[in-house]
């Protein structure tokens, strides 16, 4: 397997078990690959799978979630089509959130800085668009943190409760909610 086939698997066990939740022993049983093999992709161990998957995340983040806001088209219809793409990323809210589970113990130590450097550019763009449509920049953050709020807090939700309308919903309303209309 290549690395790009490999970090894949390594952001949806990430996703399900959390850096701490995640051992040699089940990588290596759900990518198939010996020990030897994944120190030979990764010679140092799981912290390195954990950044390798972060910047695979990171690239994502920039290239489906904040490029759709950043083309021409309405304030409305960018943030929809962002809404779109995060819907499928997070397979309508059956997959779980990487960030938590990599914020968490010693995780957040190791990952905070990656995870916040994406984080603040996702939420920069939501900003952007709602500065674009006449809201001043302070309100234009706060809406923007409420959403990235809203998306993550509605996955966690909908996974407790088995239901993932909560999600759905967020989705449905992430324009209404940075553009108050």
């Amino acid at each position: 397997m290549s690395r790009q086939t490999i970090l894949p698997e390594l952001l949806e066990l990430f996703r399900k078990f959390g850096y701490d939740g995640v051992s040699i022993a089940r990588i290596s049983a759900a990518t198939g690959l010996g020990k030897a093999s994944l120190y030979h992709h990764f010679p140092q161990g799981k912290e390195q799978m954990a950044r390798e998957v972060l910047m695979f995340v990171d690239q994502a983040v920039n290239e489906y979630f904040v490029a759709p806001l950043r083309v021409a088209g309405s304030p409305k219809q960018r943030l929809t089509n962002m809404a779109k793409v995060v819907e499928e990323f997070y397979d309508c809210g059956n997959k779980g959130c990487l960030i938590e589970g990599l914020t968490l113990g010693e995780a957040n130590e190791l990952f905070q800085e990656m995870i916040g450097a994406s984080i603040e550019g996702w939420l920069q763009a939501i900003a952007e668009v709602g500065i674009e449509a006449g809201l001043s920049k302070k309100i234009a953050r706060e809406r923007a943190e409420n959403i990235l709020i809203a998306i993550q807090g509605a996955l966690v939700v909908s996974r407790a409760i088995d239901n993932r309308a909560p999600f759905k919903r967020v989705i449905r309303d992430i324009p209404s909610m940075l553009l108050g209309n």
